[in-house]
């Protein structure tokens, strides 16, 4: 059974369109533009892709057709999600100390019991 669209027949086109050429377009750009802003590694990009793909259909959603306010609006999203959670690096958790699995030979004796 295919769902039916409450929507009229011309805003669902016009919706339609919006999902499938502005909202991607809106979604590179602001790739585009978060990554000007300060070069980050692939897995940054990554999730900040992903951030802003769920952040700008949600908008596309609640009616926002314009392009340059869902570019906006996703970026000013991520960078919140930035502020307040980080988008961390995978790179950068792999590097931290006590990450790598790296452990003394067995029977090497360690610091507090010589």
């Amino acid at each position: 059974m295919t769902p039916v669209s409450t929507r009229p027949p011309a805003q669902q086109v016009v919706t339609e369109a919006v999902e499938l050429v502005v909202a991607p377009a809106a979604i590179e750009r602001a790739l585009l533009l978060y990554e000007q802003l300060q070069p980050h590694d692939t897995s940054v990009i990554l999730q900040a892709r992903k951030i802003l793909t769920q952040h700008i259909f949600g908008m596309v959603d609640q009616g926002e057709l314009d392009e340059q306010r869902l570019i906006a609006g996703g970026l000013t999203h991520l960078k919140a999600v930035e502020r307040d959670h980080g988008i961390k690096s995978a790179h950068a958790a792999a590097k931290k100390p006590g990450k790598t699995g790296h452990r003394p030979p067995l029977g090497a004796r360690s610091k507090d019991h010589p």
